[in-house]
């Protein structure tokens, strides 16, 4: 396997150990990867590979249903390019290939099968500045030559080690010969209904995020909020999963210093230069300088699709409009999801 800048498995995080000390990681856009799963017909909670950045190639061991998701990026199997959101078998001794996308940072590999993984605190994920969870718990992400494997079979490895593997290795033809009766090289194509909008994640290079305002927002004055909301500011080099540093106008300085407390995913921090830095997944658990306020959870997927020169203007959101936005989000994901249950029911 060759993973580019990063790749790793990812789920839904440590939800419920930031009092550990522990952050909560998990995918940074979470719509991606809960669509992921949602067309392969899997529980939301089950592991994707997050690949940030493009440059990912792999062979196959094993006959394997897959789907990509996210950024706009070509999608490769045996040099012929596969959709996004769509099921595809990849083929025994197949490449498969994630370019650089075009537009977005982070693709979704979901698999119609349980990945092997190691958890920790619940969570597959793996955090570099905690050295936690990963494939051997040291926090770091997959590396060239790793081999990924679901129950006792090995489904992706470095294509130098593929020989030695071939004649030990179970097919996955056996369990599924009524569907997948093509030769080796064949890529089939599995359509997703037409009837239900696929609820992908927006891909753009400027995004609009809306936030809800904290109590600390009284520490602003007026026109410090209007150089906020009213202007257009760039994402720096300074992205992570951590967070995103912006660049742009200063909005000003606060001289109060205020005692550390919990940070929650999406807060947007301002720093003492009066620029912000938006809070993502794998964020430190407490932080002291004055915050805005907080992305709805509905945008937060947009940012994990941030490039650097990407751009971002705030949006100020009540918090009854908020809960309404992720109501609506979570009946979309779970209509499409059930209609890909109902579509697979029809088939047999």
């Amino acid at each position: 396997m060759t993973t580019g800048l990063s790749a790793r498995f990812t789920d839904l995080g440590r939800v419920g150990h930031k009092h550990k000390g522990f952050t909560q990681s998990g995918a940074l856009d979470t719509n991606s990867h809960r669509l992921a799963n949602a067309i392969m017909r899997m529980p939301m909670t089950n592991p994707t590979i997050e690949v940030l950045l493009g440059g990912f190639k792999a062979v196959a061991t094993e006959d394997i249903e897959i789907t990509v998701t996210g950024a706009q990026a070509n999608v490769f199997i045996n040099n012929v390019r596969q959709p996004l959101n769509h099921r595809v078998v990849w083929k025994k001794d197949a490449t498969l290939q994630i370019m650089q996308p075009v537009l977005g940072a982070r693709n979704y590999i979901g698999c119609n099968r349980h990945f092997k993984t190691h958890l920790f605190l619940d969570s597959c994920c793996a955090v570099s500045r905690e050295k936690t969870g990963g494939m051997n718990f040291d926090g770091k992400g997959f590396q060239i030559g790793d081999e990924v494997y679901y129950e006792d079979s090995i489904i992706l490895s470095n294509a130098s080690t593929i020989a030695s593997n071939n004649s030990s290795t179970t097919g996955l033809l056996k369990n599924n010969q009524r569907t997948h009766n093509s030769s080796a090289n064949e890529c089939i194509l599995h359509t997703t209904s037409a009837t239900v909008a696929l609820p992908t994640t927006c891909i753009a290079n400027k995004y609009i995020v809306r936030i809800v305002l904290g109590y600390q927002q009284a520490l602003f004055d007026h026109k410090m909020k209007a150089r906020f909301f009213n202007q257009r500011f760039i994402v720096s080099n300074e992205a992570s999963n951590m967070g995103i540093r912006l660049t742009g106008k200063s909005i000003g300085q606060i001289a109060v210093k205020l005692y550390s407390e919990g940070v929650a995913n999406g807060a947007i921090q301002i720093t003492p230069s009066g620029l912000p830095i938006i809070m993502l997944a794998e964020r430190q658990t407490i932080g002291g300088y004055p915050k805005m306020g907080s992305i709805i959870t509905t945008d937060l997927p947009e940012l994990g699709q941030c490039c650097p020169g990407s751009i971002i203007q705030f949006e100020e959101c009540d918090v009854l409009t908020a809960r309404q936005e992720w109501l609506l989000r979570q009946i979309k994901m779970k209509t499409f999801a059930q209609n890909q249950l109902v579509g697979i029911s029809n088939n047999e």
